[in-house]
Formats: C-alpha cells, structure tokens, sequence
C-alpha cells in the first residue's frame, strides 16, 4: 500500500482495499464519491488514472486514511499534530559524539515524487512531436507549423500549469526544445526569419536548461543566420553545433552546413577544412536512407550541400557529380522530398549555367515548375532567385531563352505557399 500511495497509483490502492477490507467496487464509489462505473475503470489495466487533487482528497476521506497515508500520497494531514516532527525522528546516538537529530524527509520525498503529469501524457507528446518531425518533407509548411505551435502550447502548459516531477520537467524542456527548433526551421522555410531566430534562440536555451542533445537548436540558429545572409554567423553557429554534438547524421550536416556557409561567404579555405570534418563525421555514424525527418541527413541532402559548396567554389563538374549522386538514390528508390528535389534540379542548373549551357539550365528548371505551391519553401525559391541574378548578367541579356527562364521563375516563385492555410491563430 506505501508503494501504491507513494506513486499515487489508485487503480492499486482500490484492488489492495477490495481484497483486505472485502469491500465492493459499489462501496469503494459510496465512500469516494464516485459511481461503480468509475470504480471499474479505474481498476481496469491501463484504464483511467486519477491526477487530479480534489480526487485524491475525497478517496482519502473516503477511505479513512491516516495521516501517515495522506502524505504518502502527497496530502496535507487531517490532525498538524500527527505530523512527524524531527523530535520524533530522532536517531539514537551510537557514541557520545553522535546525538544529531535526523532531518525530516518525508516532505521533501513527497515534493519529489508528487505529480499530476502522468508517465503517458508525455511519451504521447513526444510521440506526437517525433511524427511531426517525420512528416516534415511531405506536409505542406504552414500547414506542419500549426501543428507544431499546437504541441508546443500543450508542452508549455504542462510545464507551467501543472506540477511535472523533475525528471517530467527535464522530458518536457527536451520535447519543447525540439517543437521550437522545428518551428524555427517552418518559419525560415515560409520567409519569416526574424520569428525564426527568436524560436530558434529560445530552442537552445531549453536544450541547454534540459542538458540534452543541442544540435536541432544549433542547426536551427544556422539555418535562419544562412537566409538572413548572416553568413559568419551561419558558419559559426554550425561549428558550434558540431563541437557540442555527439556523433550523428545532424553533426555531419552541421558541418556541411558550415561549408556551405564559408563557400558563400568566399572563404575557400573554411569551406574545404568544413567538408573534410564533415566527411570525416559520416564515416563514424550510419545515416537512415528512408528517414525524410526535418532531422535526417540523407546522401540527397549531402548531394545538394556538396552541389552547393561547389558551384560556390567555381567548381560546377563537382556540383553536377554531387546532383548526380541524388539522382541515383532517388532511382534505387530512395523517397522523394519535393522542395529537397527541386533544389537538387535549380542548383543543377545553375551549374549548368556556370558551363555555359543555357539550355541544360532550362531542361532542369522544366522539370520543376509545376512544383505543388504548397512546397514552395524559401529554400526553393531563394535558390531560384540566385539563378534569377546570374541570368540578369549581360552576357545573357540578349538571350530569348535567358529573358523565358526569368518570367518563369518570377511566375514559380509569385505563387509559392498561396494554396497553404494562413497562420492567423497560430
């Protein structure tokens, strides 16, 4: 019964009562205030659960506990002078020396282990939250974020309107650590970078307040720093990602991702020393090839960094081997994430463009215009701005071609996100 009261579990403490008191499911509900009905389910393996405080106060009335059992259950004594007092745990000294009085645990104990956040609430959120990172590659952007806002809302108030054990409470930060990284990485995708840093920033506080795995917060910060063109800050924020991360598919991103930020920024020897970690970093860990998570690190997501670094770096045979590399896994049968295809295609054809082959560059882009709107990230349409400028040069001003593939590209990127819900309320 100790151990029952101690973890506040009533489905034991009524089965204990049942069988040693020989009282039935109807009397248990008389004396609780609650119908047989309730009695029932809350006896039944995995059936409802009681956290709620006026609950417990009438099943301890109800049942005549004594006030050692009310605060095993993390209830206040009916009679203050029955409490146990420091007097009354006093130790017997075992020299004449030792006469110290013992300290009273038992509140301390209670505050402990004392909850209304329940073991299944928090493996269903981060169930929840894991799906969603899952479904990143698939689900439309603003639709995903509502989502996302809606698990973190639920993971805030259970950590603020409720009384989660420490461990719960750690859980908690870990799980809404994770929500805000996924949100800071939604919000880029849909051009809403300064939203992005602040969710991106308050991710890494939370990680680091839960001292859990940082990297999702890290790579978070990067990629918002990369699109607002921050780009020092980009390569910074990945290294320091790096450094902090234990070995694994996002640690060899985060590096790519400092490569890919170094090239932009035209630091060439930063660039080649980041690929050479990153490499390095692949060969410790095993990437999931059918993992799409907003996490993952697939070799199409390393073949477009690699494309990325390389025209970056005037290499553009680098760039078409690296996209060729993709397009191999996707004939195996690797899945498909459409906005990661379609910068595959653009940065394909920007290569194709520093070889002067105007026409590969538009067999590429052809491929990809009829892209669903609502895959239209930022990522994908920012790549085809930087496509958009390197056709506005004069050496292809006098191009038919050239002028098409810049009306298509306004036309692509004019109606990007338009069939994806608004995030008013969100």
């Amino acid at each position: 019964m100790t151990d029952a009261l101690t973890s506040r579990d009533i489905r034991t403490v009524f089965h204990l009562v049942q069988r040693y008191a020989g009282a039935s499911q109807t009397r248990i509900g008389i004396a609780c205030g609650m119908s047989q009905g309730k009695v029932s389910e809350t006896m039944k393996k995995g059936g409802a659960q009681v956290t709620t405080l006026d609950v417990f106060e009438r099943i301890a009335d109800g049942l005549h506990m004594p006030d050692t059992a009310r605060m095993t259950l993390g209830l206040a004594p009916r009679s203050p002078k029955s409490a146990p007092t420091v007097k009354a745990l006093r130790t017997q000294p075992t020299d004449a020396t030792e006469s110290a009085e013992a300290p009273d645990i038992s509140r301390f104990t209670r505050w402990l282990t004392a909850s209304d956040t329940t073991e299944e609430t928090i493996e269903g959120l981060a169930r929840s939250t894991s799906s969603l990172a899952s479904s990143h590659t698939q689900v439309p952007a603003k639709r995903l974020l509502s989502q996302v806002f809606r698990l973190h809302r639920r993971a805030q108030r259970l950590l603020v309107g409720s009384r989660p054990r420490p461990r719960h409470s750690r859980e908690l930060l870990r799980i809404d650590a994770d929500l805000l990284a996924h949100a800071a990485v939604i919000l880029g995708d849909i051009n809403l970078d300064d939203q992005a840093e602040q969710y991106a920033t308050a991710a890494l506080t939370l990680a680091q307040e839960a001292g859990t795995d940082e990297s999702y917060a890290w790579y978070a910060q990067a990629k918002t720093a990369r699109w607002q063109d921050h780009l020092i800050e980009a390569a910074d924020f990945s290294r320091q990602g790096f450094e902090a991360s234990s070995p694994s598919p996002m640690k060899t991103q985060l590096a790519w991702y400092e490569a890919n930020a170094a090239a932009l920024l035209g630091d060439k020897a930063r660039a080649r020393e980041a690929v050479t970690r990153a490499e390095q970093s692949a060969e410790a860990t095993h990437a999931d090839a059918t993992d799409l998570s907003v996490w993952s690190f697939p070799i199409e997501r390393r073949a477009l960094l690699g494309l990325s670094v390389a025209t970056r770096t005037g290499n553009p045979d680098e760039g078409l081997r690296a996209a060729k590399m993709a397009d191999n896994a996707w004939a195996a049968g690797a899945p498909v994430a459409p906005a990661l295809w379609a910068q595959i295609r653009v940065g394909t054809g920007v290569a194709h463009l520093l070889k002067g082959d105007l026409e590969g560059t538009a067999e590429q882009l052809s491929e990809m215009l009829t892209l669903d709107p609502g895959m239209r990230l930022a990522t994908v349409t920012r790549y085809l701005m930087d496509l958009d400028r390197r056709l506005s040069k004069p050496r292809f001003r006098g191009s038919p071609l050239a002028l098409q593939l810049r009306q298509q590209i306004h036309d692509f990127n004019a109606a990007a996100l338009t069939d994806d819900p608004d995030l008013e309320g969100s």
